[in-house]
């Protein structure tokens, strides 16, 4: 019997899913394979390991959120308004209808101790997070060093929204916290 073919994006989404349900530790070769309609010994074919499959749906949906979510507050053709109403309804839609929350604060705090390898692609994530939200703050006519700070405090507050928000199954605490941000947009560019 031939071996199914997958392709790269498929697996990589697939086994995203396991790892948002299950954890790192908690996913098996097997689960992994399974939800990529493979045998358990066929997936050795696509992957080298459970931790390099890891690092590559890391680095993916690092890259992901890098082109497709951030992009946002470098569009030109966007008002400063418009690129903070972008970010924060992608932040809002990504933690409150994606399954496990903030994947890339899970899988560090699960692995943190035991695989730190995964440390350097989650800092990538964030720092890429921190410089997108700095660039709004820039443009709103802070400083380099101001505008820094203000984003590591807003990614900071919106983190632990996410957490409250899941601990405590109350989507308001996101929301306030990101509606919190654009108004602090909004009194700014108003003149308030």
């Amino acid at each position: 019997m031939a071996k199914p073919k997958i392709d790269r994006k498929t697996l990589l989404r697939n086994s995203l899913s396991v790892f948002k349900t299950k954890g790192y530790n908690g996913t098996s070769m097997n689960d992994l394979a399974a939800a990529n309609g493979l045998l358990k010994g066929s997936i050795y074919h696509y992957i080298e390991s459970k931790e390099a499959l890891m690092l590559e749906v890391l680095n993916a949906l690092k890259d992901h959120y890098v082109n497709k979510v951030f992009s946002k507050v470098y569009d030109n053709n966007l008002s400063l308004l418009k690129r903070v109403d972008e970010i924060t309804f992608r932040a809002q839609e990504i933690y409150t209808h994606e399954e496990g929350g903030d994947f890339f604060v899970n899988i560090g705090l699960e692995t943190l101790n035991t695989n730190p390898v995964f440390a350097e692609v989650i800092k990538e994530f964030f720092d890429e997070w921190v410089k997108a939200l700095s660039h709004l703050f820039e443009l709103n006519n802070h400083s380099k060093e101001e505008a820094k700070i203000h984003a590591e405090v807003a990614v900071a507050e919106i983190e632990g929204a996410v957490m409250l928000m899941r601990l405590l199954k109350d989507e308001n605490y996101l929301i306030r916290t990101l509606n919190k941000l654009k108004q602090n947009f909004k009194e700014t560019v108003n003149g308030y």
